[in-house]
């Protein structure tokens, strides 16, 4: 059976790179997201490279819709070998001038989306055993005032990485976030290099629950 990855907050930049990156490796790719129009773009791109890629759209902050979404993408893959959570809202705007909406819609994004994701995945699992790849942030390790929510949001995904680290090591599930500290543009030696870091992570059984890229 061949191996396969569900990419929730699946976009250009670090999705579609991880996306190639696996899916050359023999891996089928699930693509996840809000806008069924962009993942049927990206789908068709991996397609076009001879990936088997499939799209299932849905919206990360509602848990409901999010665990409907990773059993329909278990059951197009036979069997789902790893979860990235890779969603994030890229908001360069300090915390005083942010409606209060816009507060709440960013950490629900930045962070629900990304709990969700963690507790769909580990149910999905089971005793099995499979990776949670998460998709942290240099703002999560040192904050700035000019992008607080997303910082936050980073550093909450990454304390809860590290908290579940060992736990759920004990039960055959990996979890691992790579922080990456360096901005990303679709189709970029950074995407390229930040692919290759959550290939590391998830098929080598000694790498640590956190990855720095670029390495320091």
């Amino acid at each position: 059976m061949s191996k396969s990855i569900m990419i929730i907050g699946a976009g250009p930049g670090i999705g579609q790179a991880v996306a190639r990156k696996f899916g050359r490796e023999g891996w089928q790719i699930v693509l996840t997201g809000r806008n069924a129009d962009r993942l049927a773009e990206l789908t068709a791109e991996l397609t076009a490279d001879g990936i088997t890629a499939h799209a299932v759209p849905a919206d990360a902050t509602d848990p409901v819709a999010l665990r409907a979404a990773v059993a329909k993408a278990e059951a197009l893959t036979g069997g789902l070998s790893a979860v990235h959570f890779n969603a994030g809202v890229v908001r360069n705007q300090d915390l005083f001038s942010m409606t209060d909406a816009e507060i709440a819609n960013d950490l629900a994004i930045d962070v629900t989306a990304g709990f969700n994701t963690i507790r769909a995945a580990t149910e999905l699992f089971g005793t099995r055993g499979g990776t949670i790849l998460i998709t942290g942030g240099g703002l999560g390790i040192h904050p700035s005032a000019d992008w607080a929510v997303l910082g936050a949001g980073k550093a909450a995904l990454r304390n809860m990485v590290q908290g579940l680290a060992e736990p759920l090591g004990q039960q055959g599930i990996n979890i691992r976030i790579a922080t990456v500290a360096t901005l990303v543009s679709p189709a970029s030696d950074q995407a390229s290099g930040a692919a290759d870091v959550f290939w590391t992570l998830t098929t080598d059984p000694n790498a640590a629950w956190e990855a720095v890229y670029p390495a320091v």
